[in-house]
């Protein structure tokens, strides 16, 4: 049964999960009459279910079963997403905190643990941070004298663009976006023509994931051709940054963004940047490290999307990941490998690998689609077993 097919108050109670009716109410400010009316199969007015929706951390079209929930979110990741809500959007704005705000080098660690806690999948750590960390950035901004403006302004923009990341994963794209492009103005205003093209690439990759293909390739093109590096150039920063907006432009291409000979194309390009560089790095040691190795891992994904499973079955026997390469990276190769099998009707060993991605990475694979549709297509696997995977998954109502 799809998620489209069950009714309304169906999808509320699937939704709030772990959450009274009576909590419900409260923290979406509308009354316990219009929750239960709703769940009697009722309706509500569009503000209270607008309300509703952002208190489940979801999008109104997902409670009125016109999208698919995009991930599995509990309690403590729903209060996070909204306390990073408010905090993302006062930051931009510039509404002063209550604390002394830290030094920039101070900031910059924290950052650098935000950043370790997305990676790994720990996301209600992750919006702890993000909560106190951009408006302490936001103050730490304000009271910039000349020297210290420019560095305070790539703190705050590296926090909006953590924030947007994380905001991302949850599947809330409007304040992924929101955060992306505060970010985005602050590195204009502060000249940062390298931080830009990162938060662009981000966007981009956001982009993908809220299916909008066409949107994300233009973007990530556009702005790959803003930055490329001359032959001559050897700044990793610039290599790294470069790489993930073409390696961006080949995803999106090969999901419908473009041709796949354009896809091909951008790859080769990635490839190419990767061995430049000769080793996975991140600008400013903040985000995805881009080298061979994440090229890799992409070249697995755009294989799998243009259904070349021969080209799939190639790199399975010859990518190997080490630790340069983020936990969460390695988790969605991992799934490609896992779709790659299912391609190949090797359903044990399709489930061994989606096993292996949530043994692994926990916390992560429960705000993605793709084990969801490995499931359902897992034909030769038992039902105690799928049961299992769908369990680790964190599946929702209305995949297999």
């Amino acid at each position: 049964m799809q998620w489209s097919e069950y009714t309304t108050a169906e999808r509320l109670k699937a939704l709030r999960s772990g959450m009274t009716q009576e909590q419900l109410a409260e923290a979406a400010r509308v009354s316990v009459g219009v929750v239960r009316k709703l769940e009697r199969g009722g309706t509500a007015s569009l503000p209270s279910l607008l309300s509703i929706a952002s208190t489940l951390g979801t999008d109104i079209a997902v409670l009125l079963g016109q999208q698919a929930p995009r991930r599995s979110m509990d309690r403590d990741e729903r209060a996070a997403l909204r306390t990073l809500s408010a905090a993302t959007h006062d930051a931009a704005i510039g509404i002063p905190g209550d604390t002394e705000p830290g030094t920039v080098a101070e900031l910059r660690t924290v950052i650098q643990h935000a950043d370790a806690a997305y990676w790994a999948g720990r996301y209600t750590e992750l919006g702890t941070l993000l909560a106190a960390l951009l408006p302490e950035a936001r103050a730490r901004y304000d009271a910039a004298d000349t020297d210290e403006r420019e560095a305070a302004a790539g703190v705050l923009a590296d926090v909006f663009q953590t924030a947007g990341m994380a905001a991302n994963i949850w599947g809330s794209r409007d304040l992924a976006y929101a955060a992306l492009t505060y970010g985005r103005q602050i590195a204009v205003q502060a000249g940062d023509d390298l931080r830009e093209a990162h938060l662009a690439a981000t966007t981009a990759w956001v982009n993908l994931r809220d299916g909008r293909t066409a949107q994300g390739f233009a973007l990530a093109t556009a702005q790959a051709d803003r930055i490329e590096p001359r032959m001559s150039e050897h700044d990793p920063d610039r290599l790294s940054v470069y790489g993930q907006l073409v390696t961006n432009a080949a995803v999106a291409a090969s999901r419908g963004g473009a041709s796949a000979d354009t896809a091909r194309e951008y790859l080769s390009q990635a490839h190419a940047v990767g061995a430049r560089l000769g080793g996975e790095h991140a600008r400013g040691g903040h985000g995805q490290p881009y080298g061979p190795l994440y090229a890799a891992t992409q070249a697995m994904s755009i294989a799998v999307a243009l259904g070349d499973t021969a080209g799939a079955l190639r790199l399975m026997d010859t990518v190997q990941l080490d630790e340069t390469v983020p936990l969460a990276t390695r988790a969605r190769y991992g799934l490609d490998v896992a779709l790659t099998h299912v391609e190949c009707r090797r359903w044990e060993r399709a489930a061994d690998s989606l096993a292996g991605v949530c043994a692994m990475a926990p916390g992560w694979v429960q705000h993605q689609m793709l084990p969801g549709v490995i499931i359902s297509r897992l034909a030769g696997v038992s039902v105690g077993r799928l049961r299992g995977l769908a369990h680790a998954a964190g599946v929702p109502l209305g995949v297999r």
